[in-house]
């Protein structure tokens, strides 16, 4: 998205940028070097998960056999599963609960159609397959999602039998976002318009289905995802009833899990949920 933005508006003529389907979704790119690793006391198990009608997705699980609980992981566009390591340790250190990682289309063997149909429906088959292989049982089960995968997190816990969802850095209001990729000299002569097809895939309404808990982890020094885009986004969810709380700490984008306040916060929004 940033570099589709950014070559619309260095022609300053009026010009209009169109977020489509091509923006909103992962692109492909090289794996980068090295694989995940577990935490201590974990067990790594993968799979490639079958979904009917759409494909195979590459997956990961890490297993506590302490645990009951389970947090789905959700990277964001530059996500590989190979690359999970430090996400995988902070959660874990954090609330202890078994882990999901699984890749995007065209990444880590995953077969599915990077289209919004798919990305709808991948959510709900992701699940059945999981549960299926019994990655994910009776106990309390999160999502969460950073930056894109806040959407394919929202996505998925829209039918309900989710504890409590989890996003970072990410925002329904794609036109909002997509601003801040805008330089500020450029601003007044770069029409943003997004296209009609991507309102087929509704992040707030998928968000606040179940009115599934949120926990909303928001870095101060993003300028992808503002604080401010995020504080809209808990309004929007508190508005349509979803009981949510909102996190602010240091860093830039994708950083939280790296800050004491953001692993507390997780910590105590997964041990209390867990315990309803």
């Amino acid at each position: 998205m940033r570099s589709m933005i950014l070559a619309a508006a260095a022609t300053l003529g009026g010009c209009t940028a169109v977020i489509d389907q091509s923006s909103f979704f992962p692109q492909l790119a090289d794996p980068p070097p090295g694989s995940l690793a577990a935490p201590p006391g974990y067990r790594l198990e993968e799979a490639m998960l079958n979904l009917p009608g759409l494909g195979q997705v590459h997956a990961v699980r890490l297993d506590n056999p302490a645990s009951d609980a389970v947090i789905i992981y959700h990277g964001g566009n530059g996500s590989f599963v190979s690359a999970q390591s430090r996400p995988a340790a902070a959660l874990a250190g954090a609330t202890g609960a078994d882990l999901v990682f699984y890749d995007y289309p065209g990444r880590g063997g995953t077969t599915i159609p990077a289209t919004i149909e798919a990305s709808i429906a991948t959510g709900p088959a992701m699940l059945s397959e999981l549960r299926r292989l019994e990655w994910i049982g009776t106990g309390p089960l999160f999502a969460y999602g950073l930056s894109f995968g806040g959407s394919q997190a929202a996505a998925m816990v829209r039918g309900g039998g989710f504890q409590g969802l989890i996003i970072e850095g990410s925002a329904a209001d794609i036109a909002a976002v997509g601003r801040n990729f805008v330089p500020a000299l450029a601003k007044p002569f770069v029409k943003l318009r997004i296209d009609p097809a991507l309102g087929r895939f509704d992040y707030l309404g998928y968000a606040t289905a179940s009115r599934t808990p949120v926990l909303l982890l928001a870095s101060r020094d993003d300028e992808i995802v503002r604080v401010r885009n995020m504080r809209d986004f808990s309004d929007q969810l508190k508005g349509r009833g979803t009981p949510t709380r909102m996190v602010v700490v240091p860093g830039g984008h994708g950083t939280a899990l790296a800050q004491p306040a953001a692993l507390d916060a997780i910590r105590g929004f997964v041990k209390e949920l867990s315990q309803r």
